[in-house]
This record gives structure tokens, C-alpha cells and sequence, in this order.
């Protein structure tokens, strides 16, 4: 795990306060959460004591430790509420230290100390059962007092629940269990058929989507083979909110976005369990486009921690899956006009039967390797030079309503005219000219197989002023005119929307 940036947090720290002066043992007052802080960083914990607003929301430090064990041997002595830890400590890591604290003091709940680069352990944290997590380099008053004042709410929540009418056991929270069809024509008297469900009320979500409180729904047996194909099972734990609507909010958020990465495959039956708390945390982000511009740059055709940093970005930033399955189905398209490589039909064929983003990121996969091949029987073209040439592409891709010319692709790459005439024929196969001829033709194919948009904005699209002009081309490409050729193709293995049951 990367270590917590904390040389700017030691520095401001040590600016503002003077560490002496925080008491290292006091008594306890009197109805106050009663919290421990564990960090080995000791400028950054005696920090921590002094700028968090513990206080503010009925919380006091009991005592503060450099590391989980001198924790767990204060624990066994003393009643805690609220553990603070950082995730990242030599000796006991503070993973070992939550499961050892979930053990031997069900009670005690858990916050984590992160950083920013640690997002995939906070989500690993939260399926442990943290209640929240602390950013160490997002110290602004505001965020603390609402982290602070959540964490405070959900302590209470709990104290003010008698104990004879808690679970013996609730690592995870309130659970709802969420049923996502999988097709247009599925029917919620299938789930009522279900013998764990006939009696529930079950809530209905835009798509289809149905979802009911306080039950996590594991399909087994004969209930799985009657789900299996229909419908897909989540058992979304850690749901905190108790408004409503707020909840329909997130559950539809859940299926419009999350499902699409979090679930594998859409044949499975047993149900998939996640953390709601991991949906807020992806919400609160600021949304990025790092993924667009990694994949845009093609340098992860030839560079293998490239291709593996593009597929980590685009799980951790969780773009629209309608936008990124079109962003790259474009782009592959846009090679059909490729005439050395041979796979290209049987590649998108396939691409008609992708759903989830596992689905997506095997095919890539096969794509990518299905290029590389091709590219490298270019003997004699430098791998860079390669790359510049599918840049090149989407490139022009992109700008083919603009009257681009080869020299300013040419330019665009940084190569001379002649140079990449002469590069982009020996890549692909045809002349950059002849290549934009083919490419037009074939992007306003894509457009009326897979969209309903107007034949007019089709042929403006694909950079034809002259829409009678585009109509006269394209029956010469295909023997067909454009709305016959999508009444007769639009079959052909159209691309599939996200969630699965939309129409």
C-alpha cells in the first residue's frame, strides 16, 4: 500500500500546533463517545488530536497509540466507542487491526485514516465493516464537520437501539436486497414466486428494477435456476439513510452506474454483495476523465503497465457505461477500415454480446492483441511510430465533419507528409485519403445500425455537407439506400444498452 502523503500534513501541523500541551491521559466525561486514534506517524496523530472536531459532536480521545497492538492491549482494559486508524502501520496493519477489534469488541466501531491514493483499501476497509473514512489530506472544516457529525449520528443510532433488539451480529449494517431484470420482459410476479419474497413489499425503480428493506435475498436452488437469465441478485449492505427517497436516489444511481462494474457476468445466480457506503464514497468524487485521455493516447497497445494503469482508471472512476462502451466501440470500429487486419469483423461481431464491463475488458483484451499482432509484421515501422498512426486516427475520427486534410494529421503526430503517407499505408493498408473514404462510409454505417439518429445528421457526422451527395455515395458503397440498410442490418448484433432491461 503507497504511504499516506504526510510530509505536507507534518509541516502544516507543526506550524499550528504546539504538541505539548494536548493532554495524554484525561478522565472520561459523562455521556461523550468514548474514541482511541492509532497512526505510527507521531507528528501526524498528535495533529489529528488537536484538529479534528471531537469535541464538536460529543466525541472525546481517550488515549492515542503509534500502533494496533499498545490499541488492543488498551482495549482489553478499557470500554471504547469509536477506533480511528490508519489502514497503512508496520507490525499489526490496520486491516489486522479491524478484524482482531470486529472479534474481540463487537461493539467498538471503526473510522480509517486514508490518503487518496488508497482507494481501493478503503473500499476493502468499508466491506470490513468501517463506518467511515477520514482523508488525511482533505482537512477543510466543513468536510470534518460533516464526516464528524455522520460518524457521531450513527453512533447514537446505535446506543439509542436496546441492546436485546440488535442482531447478535451486524457487521454490515442495514441491508436491502436490489433485483435488476436482465431482460425487457421480465415481470415482477417472478420475484413474488420467489418463497423469500411472497411475502415482502417490494418497491419498484425506474428500468424495471425492484427492491426490498432489512433482507439480504441469497437465491438458492430451484429459486436460483428460476432467476437465472431473468434477474440478477445485489445485496447492498451499510444503507444508512432513512429517507426514502434519498435511497431510491441511490438505488437507481446503483443500476443505472455501479452494477455495470460490480457485477462479473450476467449469468450468474448467487446474489452480489456490496457496500452502499463504497456508492457514496464513489459519488462524492469529483468525476474525472483521466480513462478518455489514457485511451486516446494508444500507449497502452505496446505498453503492457499502460494498458493495466488504463483498465485500474476506468474501474476506479466508473464512467457511464453507455458513454464508455460507445466511446470504444467507436474506436475499434473506426480500424474496420484496417485492411491488414483480419480479425476485425469477427472482433465487433462479438462486441454485440458485451454487457458488463468484464465482458468489455476481456474483449479489449482480445482486440489488443489481435492488433499488436498485425502491427507487427510491419517490419522495419518503429512501435512509436505505429501508435502515432492510430492516434492519427482517432484523431481524425474525431474531427471528420471538419474537412481535415493529411497534412494537418500528419502534423497533428508530429510526422512529416511524406513520412506518414507512407507510414499509414504500410500500417493499414490503404492511403490516409482512401483510409477517410472508408472510414466516413463505415462510421455512417455504425450510426444507423446502432442509433436512431436522422440520416441528415448521420451524413453530417461523418463530414458530408451535402446529404443527397452522401446518399448517392452510400448506395454506391452498398447497393442499399441508408434506411434500408438499417432496417435490414439494424438486427445484426446491435450493441447492447446498460442496464440490460432497457429498452
Amino acid at each position: 500500500m503507497a504511504r499516506a502523503p504526510v510530509c505536507e500534513l507534518r509541516a502544516s501541523l507543526a506550524r499550528d500546533f504546539d504538541y505539548d500541551t494536548h493532554p495524554e491521559g484525561h478522565r472520561r466525561r459523562i455521556g461523550m463517545i468514548r474514541a482511541i486514534l492509532v497512526d505510527d506517524e507521531h507528528i501526524v496523530r498528535k495533529g489529528l488530536l488537536h484538529i479534528l472536531p471531537w469535541d464538536k459532536h460529543g466525541m472525546e480521545v481517550m488515549a492515542d497509540f503509534e500502533g494496533g497492538e499498545q490499541a488492543l492491549a488498551w482495549m482489553e482494559k478499557e470500554s471504547v466507542d469509536l477506533l480511528v486508524t490508519d489502514l497503512s502501520m508496520p507490525g499489526l496493519s490496520g486491516f489486522d487491526l479491524m478484524r482482531i477489534v470486529k472479534e474481540k469488541h463487537p461493539h467498538t466501531e471503526t473510522a480509517i485514516l486514508t490518503c487518496h491514493q488508497d482507494f481501493q483499501y478503503v473500499q476493502d476497509a468499508l466491506r470490513l465493516g468501517a463506518i467511515d473514512y477520514i482523508v488525511k489530506t482533505e482537512l477543510d472544516d466543513d468536510k470534518l464537520d460533516r464526516l464528524f457529525g455522520r460518524i457521531a449520528s450513527q453512533l447514537a443510532a446505535k446506543e439509542e437501539k436496546p441492546a436485546s433488539l440488535q442482531p447478535a451480529a451486524a457487521p454490515l449494517g442495514k441491508t436491502t436486497s436490489l433485483l435488476m431484470p436482465l431482460a425487457p420482459d421480465c415481470k415482477v410476479q417472478e420475484l413474488y414466486a420467489q418463497p423469500a419474497l411472497k411475502d415482502r413489499p417490494l418497491e419498484g425503480l425506474p428500468g424495471g428494477a425492484w427492491f426490498t428493506e432489512e433482507l439480504a435475498f441469497e437465491p438458492a436452488g430451484e429459486s436460483a435456476e428460476k432467476l437465472q437469465g431473468r434477474w440478477v441478485v445485489f445485496c447492498l449492505h451499510h444503507v444508512q439513510t432513512r429517507d426514502r427517497s434519498r435511497l431510491k436516489t441511490l438505488l437507481e444511481t446503483y443500476v443505472r452506474r455501479h452494477s455495470f462494474y460490480v457485477l462479473e457476468h450476467t449469468e450468474t445466480v448467487a446474489a452480489i454483495h456490496d457496500s452502499m457506503q463504497e456508492v457514496l464514497l464513489w459519488e462524492s468524487k469529483q468525476p474525472r476523465e483521466d480513462w478518455l485521455r489514457m485511451w486516446r493516447s494508444f500507449d497502452w497497445l505496446y505498453q503492457d503497465e499502460l494498458w493495466e494503469k488504463l483498465q485500474s482508471e476506468i474501474a476506479e472512476q466508473r464512467p457511464e457505461p453507455n458513454r464508455i462502451a460507445e466511446t470504444v466501440h467507436q474506436t475499434v470500429w473506426a480500424w474496420r477500415s484496417m485492411l491488414r487486419w483480419n480479425d476485425r469483423f469477427r472482433l465487433l461481431e462479438e462486441a454485440g454480446g458485451l454487457r458488463t464491463w468484464t465482458d468489455w475488458s476481456d474483449w479489449l483484451q482480445r482486440v489488443r492483441r489481435s492488433v499488436r499482432g498485425m502491427l507487427d509484421q510491419n517490419n522495419g515501422i518503429d512501435k512509436d511510430i505505429m501508435t502515432r498512426i492510430i492516434q492519427s486516427i482517432e484523431w481524425s475520427l474525431m474531427r471528420m465533419n471538419d474537412g481535415i486534410t493529411q497534412e494537418e494529421a500528419a502534423a497533428e503526430v508530429h510526422l512529416s507528409r511524406g513520412y506518414f503517407s507512407d507510414c499509414f499505408k504500410r500500417t493499414t493498408g490503404a492511403t490516409y485519403n482512401d483510409y477517410m473514404r472508408l472510414l466516413r462510409m463505415d462510421q455512417a454505417k455504425r450510426l444507423l445500425m446502432h442509433t436512431d439518429l436522422a440520416v441528415q445528421d448521420i451524413a453530417a457526422s461523418c463530414g458530408f455537407a451535402d446529404e443527397s451527395y452522401f446518399r448517392k455515395l452510400f448506395r454506391q458503397e452498398t447497393g442499399k439506400a441508408p434506411k434500408a440498410y438499417r432496417e435490414e442490418e439494424t438486427g445484426d448484433s446491435p450493441l447492447k444498452r446498460w442496464p440490460p432491461a432497457a429498452r
